[in-house]
């Protein structure tokens, strides 16, 4: 944490990335593109209570909205995770 704090920018962006992506979700705009900025931050909140506390049930609900609307919106990943992807030419 010290090392993370040390370096002045870290902790700015981390809040702007969950206030920011807290929004979009609220507004229900670009709710995909919200999921993807949150999934790193929810996973090292999870690891970090799954592995160094004892499990916070805030942990476990936290990380099942984040698998619930991640697979509601699964059609709008299709991309994101397809294989050979090409790029439009126009």
């Amino acid at each position: 944490m010290g090392a993370l704090a040390a370096t002045g920018y870290m902790f700015p962006v981390i809040k702007g990335t969950e206030v920011l992506s807290g929004a979009l979700l609220l507004s229900g705009r670009f709710v995909p593109l919200a999921l993807v900025l949150l999934a790193p931050v929810i996973v090292n909140i999870a690891l970090f209570h799954f592995i160094l506390t004892p499990p916070n049930p805030m942990t476990f609900v936290l990380l099942g909205l984040e698998v619930f609307l991640a697979w509601s919106y699964r059609e709008s990943f299709r991309g994101l995770l397809a294989a050979r992807a090409t790029p439009t030419t126009e």
